[in-house]
């Protein structure tokens, strides 16, 4: 499912960025912590790179829209097996 996500919003995010690019983002954060749960965490760098790369632009552009998604992102990323540690906030992704 994470994958068809992805697919589905890197296709919409090529025709129009600026409305679909944080949908890509969240895709590939989902799809990163979908793998790192599963214990596939090799798999899971290429998009939570690119899911960090992504919303580092965005907040960049606005970050009061999107410094607190770009956190969740490296939370994601620094994660050394994929899943949310205790203290953490509740993912919007899930």
């Amino acid at each position: 499912m994470s994958r068809e996500a992805v697919g589905h919003y890197r296709a919409l995010a090529a025709a129009n960025p600026d409305a679909h690019l944080p949908d890509l983002a969240m895709a590939l954060n989902n799809l990163a912590a979908d793998l790192g749960q599963t214990g596939r965490r090799e798999e899971a760098l290429a998009p939570i790179r690119e899911s960090v790369a992504i919303r580092r632009t965005l907040a960049q552009v606005n970050p009061a829209l999107h410094e607190a998604e770009l956190r969740r992102s490296l939370q994601v990323a620094a994660w050394p097996d994929g899943t949310e540690p205790r203290n953490a906030p509740p993912s919007a992704s899930h």
